[in-house]
């Protein structure tokens, strides 16, 4: 008797039971939502499209303020929920964010609005990231946490916000119904072609207003806000995913102060020895150059010129090659504390000393540079560069002197210092309305006679901010507003929407 069968089993042993194939991996987890994450989720995306459409493709005004100030009551409103407290840290930041938003409604001026809504968009990462996380000061490790702030965190959840959306969606009636009204909208759709074409043919009013519904589906405009939402998509998601990870940080890897300084530790790999035979002959170079070009450089500080140069000449070669080298060596002293082999704590006296040498250098250079920069001021009024840039060496000086003093007091929290002095400098360049300073002055500098003619057609250039002024000072007439604004890209759609466009408006009427 053959006892042989399929399994190899003899006559009356059960057939074993088929093994179900090994899962290949793990059930995707379903995220954690309340009512408070599907608000948010409708939030995150109306806030993300006007984002879109009221900063990112338009110059704007109280409409900006506004959206920036109800992100920022969301934001709050939506962690308080989630049990975050906020230290009084986290309140001024909110309150900074809060002052900011103001900067739309106060200037035209594109370019400080484009970097007031840079500074809004990394303070309000960094302020979700904070109030998660339970801070109570601005962290050590400044880089390491806006990197997690601004890219880690927020990209960790970024399909949180459709994986809510689709589990929301997968309840059988709600399914049921979407599925009910599509199927309703595709078999009536060539229905309703047909019979729109036969009202059309019957009736001139009927084809018009069909012409004009269709031509509007098929416009610009229809295409900029086509384009506008398939931005504002991801933008959702990542606005959604930084507050939904911040509020459930079990789903995140905390910032370790330890693995910092071992990932900074790890960056030091050049001798100190090294690193001082590299930086001597710099040091050396411009204790070279300020013996040989005292009279030059120095003749700055006395508001005299040197012989055979012009004062558009002198300031010129001499201001941005100076601010070039005073980058360079912000570079350097980087670069040194980085990644010499004994830094930080453990950071020997040779190397605080270099690092003094090169920032008083630096100092001097800068106020060199500044003298000179005022001494063609005086001569030819401002603009925008000479401003700018004046402004910028100032912050640099001052970021210096933050270094001279951390070889002192190596306890010194210098992100801390850094982010307040930052904060201050960029509010005094917001709310100062740079445009409007620069006309005034050119302005009063004419009609006291330093200046031999008034560059009237940069004011003209000028935002409403610089137009404001200038008509204040009477030296614009209505006709060359009324011509400049419709050159003026900030005066498009919401552009005309704040300050000093309003009342530019109602002075002109």
């Amino acid at each position: 008797m053959n006892y042989n069968n399929l399994y190899g089993q003899y006559p009356g042993t059960p057939y074993p039971a088929p093994q179900a194939p090994s899962a290949v991996g793990k059930a995707k987890e379903k995220p954690e939502y309340s009512k408070a994450e599907l608000v948010l989720s409708v939030f995150a995306l109306i806030a993300a499209y006007c984002f879109v459409r009221y900063v990112v493709f338009h110059a704007t005004g109280f409409i900006t303020t506004g959206l920036f100030m109800s992100i920022t009551t969301a934001e709050v409103i939506y962690m308080k929920k989630k049990g975050c407290k906020f230290s009084a840290f986290n309140t001024v930041l909110t309150a900074v964010l809060y002052i900011f938003s103001i900067v739309f409604s106060i200037t035209a001026n594109n370019l400080i609005k484009s970097l007031d809504a840079i500074f809004l968009v990394a303070a309000g990462a960094y302020l979700i990231y904070s109030v998660g996380a339970g801070n109570k000061g601005v962290d050590r490790y400044l880089p390491f946490a806006m990197t997690k702030a601004l890219f880690v965190n927020p990209f960790s959840g970024f399909t949180k916000q459709t994986d809510i959306a689709a589990d929301s969606l997968s309840d059988s009636k709600t399914a049921s119904n979407i599925k009910y009204i599509l199927l309703g909208l595709l078999i009536t759709f060539p229905v309703t072609m047909i019979v729109a074409g036969l009202l059309m043919a019957a009736d001139d009013g009927v084809e018009k207003m069909l012409t004009d519904i269709v031509n509007k589906i098929f416009s610009d405009e229809m295409w900029n806000v086509l384009i506008q939402i398939s931005i504002a998509l991801p933008c959702s998601l990542y606005l959604f995913g930084m507050l939904y990870m911040n509020t459930h940080r079990k789903d995140i890897k905390e910032l370790d102060e330890n693995n910092c300084r071992q990932k900074i530790f790890r960056m030091r790999f050049i001798s100190n020895l090294a690193v001082y035979t590299a930086v001597t002959p710099l040091c050396v170079l411009y204790v070279m150059f300020f013996i040989s070009q005292a009279q030059y450089y120095l003749s700055a500080f006395s508001g005299s010129l040197p012989e055979g140069y012009t004062y558009a000449d002198y300031a010129r070669r001499g201001f941005f090659e100076l601010f070039t080298v005073a980058l360079i060596n912000l570079g350097v002293l980087c670069f040194m504390s980085l990644h010499s082999k004994k830094a930080g704590r453990e950071k020997p006296f040779a190397l605080k000393f270099y690092s003094i040498v090169l920032s008083v250098f630096t100092i001097i250079l800068i106020a060199t540079a500044m003298s000179k920069m005022v001494m063609y001021i005086d001569a030819y009024g401002l603009t925008e560069l000479r401003l700018y840039t004046s402004w910028f060496m100032v912050l640099l000086a001052m970021v210096f002197v933050m270094i001279i003093i951390k070889q002192f007091r190596f306890e010194m929290k210098f992100a801390k210092h850094l982010c307040i002095i930052f904060t201050l400098m960029f509010g005094v360049l917001c709310f100062s309305r740079p445009e409007a300073i620069i006309a005034k002055y050119n302005i009063e500098m004419y009609h006291a006679g330093q200046l031999e003619e008034l560059d009237r057609e940069t004011i003209l250039r000028m935002s409403d901010d610089g137009l404001l002024a200038a008509f204040n000072e009477g030296e614009i007439t209505e006709e060359e507003i009324e011509s400049a604004k419709e050159r003026l890209y900030q005066r498009d759609t919401f552009g005309k929407y704040n300050i000093s466009a309003i009342v530019l408006d109602n002075m002109t009427e």
